[in-house]
């Protein structure tokens, strides 16, 4: 039988009750990091990914009724506001990924995130059914971290009794673990060139890769504002599939958006029904669509188990202030966040140029320009391309790095940009892109993989 074995100790885990939460992420990764000794880094998932192994396991504990979110970026703000809206009526959990923080942040029931000894706890109780899938696997074939945290969170949804349950894709949809779980709604937010090395390198393939997130399944899928190549491949899919779909723009959509002091204000309109000046504690435009993505989401969720319960749906006054309180209260930590005014200070995880957009919206209708880029992305990234993007609004660029040592940063990004003609700062740590930022006066961008923008949130909650 093959057997993971505990970092810390050597001890065999199979025998090894799990106490601490070191031990239960440690379990999360130990088939893939002992299989990718085996793989060809730059092969595509189609070659080293194998859902098929989940897939009875996931679908059996499938109980509840789910919506899983796929797309290139927003797809934890979409997962988030579909959970926030849905907790007005209904007990529900959310599993997404990556962390800001803390592991646990993944799963979540009504905004409250498992508790460390739950998480121990079920981890424990979950790792025999892994074990004795991975037993006979060959040395090159894993079971994907994703699949054991999907297994994770549907037990421990069941437990909580949750009514509705919502689940963020990984990168992919076609050989992601997560699209094995039985769901009766499917949302795909935008999609564009990103993860090139794993899902394909043109937004067709890309595209084709997430649209598997339709099964068949579906009472219905929802399509973020895309392009004309990538809707194509979408629609075509739910036809397919017989899935019917709405889409953004024509079905429902965000109008009359505007900044206010503390994020966005808009109104959502889904069909010929108009929900006036909602207001989420986000920057930027983008927001504000996927809240309307979310909200038509929920409206059909809700109106669904309604019908199913007999009970006469009626969207009223109070459940509509209760829906913009929910929305008032988002947090999404790393997502547009301004962690300080004086210095400005701006957070956001983004590591591809198209998410730059978003981000230069945003720092035009504050009026803020010469800044101090920290740009921390792996070189397998679009460290380049957000460099690129950044540059016309940065008055001097900082490269760093995290202590992740699954990410692979070096002074070589550096050595690239200058060829270019692109000045930038090495740094060896987040620290030390941070402290340089002490000598000037400059509004601050910090832009990063996850592992980056965690570190910032450790530090400036310390400081």
């Amino acid at each position: 039988m093959l057997i993971f074995m505990n970092n810390a100790s050597g001890t065999p885990l199979e025998f090894h009750k799990i106490t601490t939460q070191k031990e239960a992420e440690d379990f999360v990764y130990a088939s893939y990091l002992r299989a990718a000794t085996h793989q060809d880094y730059a092969a595509k998932d189609a070659g080293k990914r194998h859902p098929e192994l989940t897939r009875s396991l996931l679908r059996q504990k499938s109980i509840a009724p789910c919506v899983v979110v796929t797309g290139s970026k927003g797809k934890g703000s979409v997962a988030n506001m579909i959970s926030r809206i849905l907790q007005t009526n209904l007990s529900v959990g959310l599993m997404t990924s990556p962390h800001i923080t803390d592991f646990r942040e993944r799963f979540r029931v009504n905004d409250t995130m498992i508790s460390e000894a739950d998480f121990c706890r079920l981890m424990t109780q979950i790792r025999p059914e892994i074990l004795d899938i991975a037993s006979a696997l060959p040395e090159s074939v894993c079971i994907s971290p994703m699949g054991i945290q999907a297994d994770l969170a549907l037990t421990y949804f069941s437990e909580k009794h949750t009514a509705f349950n919502v689940f963020e894709c990984g990168k992919g949809a076609k050989y992601d673990d997560v699209n094995n779980i039985r769901h009766n709604y499917a949302v795909i937010n935008r999609i564009f060139l990103e993860h090139t090395r794993e899902l394909g390198d043109t937004l067709a393939a890309i595209a084709e890769d997430k649209s598997h997130v339709i099964t068949g399944e579906q009472k219905c899928v929802y399509f973020a504002e895309q392009e004309p190549e990538v809707l194509e491949v979408l629609v075509r899919r739910a036809k397919a599939m017989q899935v019917p779909y709405k889409i953004y723009g024509r079905d429902f959509q965000a109008e009359n958006i505007r900044y206010a002091c503390s994020g966005m204000l808009f109104d959502v309109v889904i069909g010929d029904n108009i929900y006036p000046d909602l207001q989420i504690p986000l920057l930027g435009e983008h927001q504000a669509k996927n809240c309307a993505l979310a909200l038509v989401v929920c409206m059909d969720v809700m109106a669904d188990l309604c019908r199913e319960s007999d009970t006469l749906y009626i969207f009223s006054d109070t459940m509509c202030n209760q829906i913009r309180r929910q929305l008032s209260a988002i947090h999404h930590p790393g997502r547009m966040e301004i962690l300080s005014s004086d210095p400005f200070v701006l957070l956001d995880a983004c590591i591809n140029s198209a998410s730059c957009e978003n981000v230069k919206e945003v720092l035009r209708h504050l009026g803020i320009s010469n800044c101090t880029v920290i740009v921390g992305i792996p070189e397998d990234k679009d460290y380049a391309g957000v460099v690129r993007s950044m540059k016309d609004v940065a008055a001097r660029i900082i490269l760093t790095r995290s202590g992740n040592p699954h990410y692979h940063f070096s002074p070589k990004q550096q050595e690239s940009l200058a060829e270019e003609g692109i000045g930038t700062i090495w740094t060896d740590s987040v620290k030390q892109a941070l402290t340089l930022t002490g000598s000037c006066p400059d509004p601050i961008v910090i832009l990063g993989t996850t592992s980056v923008i965690s570190e910032v949130e450790r530090i400036f909650r310390q400081s």
